[in-house]
């Protein structure tokens, strides 16, 4: 009797994924106009800047008559990639919808570099705006992420996903990518508060000596911080396709991703592969505007395939898995039913 895997219709693989997912695009390329309009929104709109904020922030970091003579020598390896962030990261890139995986070129801090195109800037001069700002963006980038995951999901669930349920589907993924949003800023800030601690109170007892070994120590939380991101892969896909809240979502992504770890990380290293190779052709021709309108179309076009592509590698790898689980199960009724008729 077959109760394996095995005996299961095996799920699509890592490129059969991306070749549905691309194929299910060309099929609806309305389903770029959500990523086109808000990539053009934020290039249009004056860019919100943290350059000044962050400027005096480091002078008062650095800049201190009592500032440890080892550090100050090294200060420019820690102040030179914090200033360029702030001279790149635009405050309105959080419209992009965050979390939702919604394509944004205009979202990488690499293509406010490239643009050469004078372009009106707001500079940010206190924490409070920074703060009110993006209290406001980020639940309405939310909105626009939501919209366009409903849509694709309708897409690829159409038997049980119809217009007004997409519309549902929308508010409850808006509902639950905040809760995951504000679950991930909670867990990042408190794990970094604790790490501090603990590094500051291990330096207190070790001294200079304990640098390697804190060094090697935050390799292993950094190592373990990438293994939790990629098991939390499939969160929005299971919250878009699945409907369910954000806890099962955690549950699913990581069930689905530790029982498919080889065929996952092909998925992600292979997307990651295509987003970074083509945004280095589209970052070249940013110097453009054409250029800009080029790699906002094209990082529009990629980055909603990827996703639709990665909706159906978990659509096919969770369905394969609860299979499995009803043939388990389905086995071992039968063969105590068999036992108790004897």
């Amino acid at each position: 009797m077959q109760t394996t895997a095995d005996a299961i219709t095996k799920p699509p693989g890592v490129i059969d994924s991306l070749q549905r997912g691309f194929l299910l695009i060309n099929r609806h390329l309305w389903l770029l106009l959500i990523p086109l309009f808000v990539d053009v929104l934020v290039w249009r709109s004056p860019r919100f800047s943290l350059a000044h904020l962050i400027e005096r922030a480091i002078n008062l970091l650095f800049e201190r008559p009592d500032l440890p003579a080892e550090l100050a020598a090294n200060s420019a390896t820690y102040i030179e990639p914090v200033r360029r962030l702030g001279a790149a990261f635009n405050l309105l890139s959080f419209l992009g919808g965050t979390i939702t995986g919604m394509p944004s070129f205009m979202a990488r801090a690499d293509s406010s570099l490239a643009l050469t195109s004078p372009v009106p800037t707001v500079m940010l001069e206190s924490v409070q705006q920074i703060l009110l700002y993006t209290v406001v963006l980020i639940p309405i980038g939310l909105i626009f992420g939501s919209i366009w995951l409903a849509l694709m999901a309708k897409l690829i669930k159409p038997e049980t996903i119809d217009w007004q349920h997409a519309v549902r589907r929308a508010g409850w993924i808006w509902l639950n990518t905040g809760l995951y949003l504000l679950i991930l800023i909670v867990a990042v800030v408190s794990a970094a508060g604790l790490f501090s601690l603990f590094a500051a109170m291990f330096m207190a007892i070790a001294g200079i000596g304990g640098l390697s070994i804190m060094g090697f120590v935050q390799i292993i939380f950094a190592f373990g911080l990438v293994w939790l991101g990629v098991g939390l892969t499939f969160v929005v896909s299971a919250i878009s396709l699945d409907g369910v809240n954000v806890a099962r979502a955690i549950w699913r992504s990581i069930n689905v991703v530790g029982r498919n770890v080889t065929s996952t990380l092909g998925l992600l290293l292979l997307m990651l592969v295509i987003t970074e190779g083509f945004a280095q052709i589209w970052l070249r021709l940013s110097s453009f505007n054409w250029g800009v309108i080029v790699g906002i179309l094209g990082n529009s076009y990629l980055g909603t395939a990827l996703m639709a592509a990665t909706f159906l590698f978990y659509q096919g790898r969770y369905q394969h898995w609860q299979q499995v689980r009803k043939s388990v199960a389905s086995a071992r009724q039968q063969g105590a039913d068999e036992t108790a008729s004897r």
